[in-house]
């Protein structure tokens, strides 16, 4: 499709992000008069002020190899069998900055499987599958919110024929990652890009059939105006893919909480946020299973893939359907 260019059901659903006013073919608004630009062929829909936290990331970890060309050095030298999942992701953010895209995102999807144990892949799996299972019937399109490097868009795409949107506050992802990994999809119309602040999101009031989060709802500091967007906009399902620690875990809940993510990891506390803007809310829930804390880098000390959790705890991924 021709850069910017949107497929009608999502084209009809748009709204400016601000005022909520009706956007022209070019992106502009002529209601409050604001413009949104196009970045790599991917719509910029979102308040002016608002920073791709992802770019400054990379942009960061840039810096870090700059300034430690030994750490570099040893990471590309090193077999990459003999890397754990945190220099391995390391390597892959590397590659990245080199503008090898195509190697890194090989490289992510590998340090992902060493980061965690064999029962928890298993599980999120599993309800990957159940989400698939159940959008492959609506009419689409379905739009992914906090897409990230699109693991719940990468199963869609397999195991369904339903138009997605992969969506992100930061274009820079989108582009970088999932472009270089799905080329034909994106020309085809099939996947579509927007990139968009979660908090203030550029679609009319009940005009999205079906949204999804892959755990992109859990890492949005307090999301409760997001839960709030959500329902606005949705006029069907949403399907929130979760990993909750045990309630009893005080230790990994205040962790959270001090990341500005106080009640993400807990059922009962997301539920009870969802139900109070406005859903109905039904847990498929999967197996429970022992998470320990993600590998701490060897090659790059400090290096870790997830912040959470702080010691070993009880975890279930649960879906968490919203109507």
């Amino acid at each position: 499709m021709r850069a910017g260019a949107l497929p009608p059901p999502l084209r009809e659903a748009l709204a400016c992000p601000v005022c909520h006013g009706p956007l022209a073919e070019d992106f502009s608004c002529a209601q409050c008069g604001l413009h949104f630009p196009v970045y790599q062929g991917i719509p910029c829909l979102f308040a002016p002020g608002k920073e791709d936290l992802w770019a400054q990331n990379q942009s960061g970890l840039a810096e870090f190899f700059q300034e430690n060309p030994a750490v570099a050095q040893n990471l590309e030298q090193a077999p990459e069998e003999i890397l754990n999942g945190a220099d391995l992701a390391a390597k892959a953010g590397l590659l990245q900055f080199q503008g090898r895209f195509r190697e890194a995102a090989q490289l992510h999807r590998a340090a992902w499987r060493r980061c965690y144990p064999a029962e928890y892949i298993r599980a999120f799996e599993a309800q990957l599958d159940g989400i698939a299972a159940q959008a492959a019937d609506c009419p689409g399109p379905v739009v992914d919110i906090a897409s990230g490097r699109g693991m719940l868009i990468s199963r869609m795409l397999e195991k369904t024929a339903v138009p997605l949107a992969a969506t992100d506050i930061s274009p820079s992802v989108l582009d970088e990652y999932q472009a270089n990994r799905w080329p034909e999809q994106l020309e085809s119309g099939r996947l579509t890009h927007l990139a968009f602040d979660a908090n203030a999101m550029p679609f009319a009031d009940g005009s999205l059939p079906v949204l999804t989060s892959c755990l992109g709802l859990q890492n949005i500091p307090n999301p409760e105006k997001t839960v709030r967007e959500l329902r606005r906009v949705c006029g069907g399902k949403l399907y929130v893919l979760c990993c909750f620690f045990s309630e009893e875990d005080r230790e990994n809940q205040e962790a959270a909480a001090r990341l500005g993510l106080a009640g993400a990891f807990s059922q009962a506390a997301l539920t009870a946020m969802l139900e109070g803007a406005g859903w109905r809310v039904s847990a498929l829930e999967g197996r429970s299973f022992r998470q320990p804390p993600t590998p701490e880098g060897e090659v790059v000390p400090g290096m870790r893939v997830d912040a959470l959790p702080v010691r070993e705890t009880e975890a279930r991924f649960t879906t968490l359907l919203c109507e």
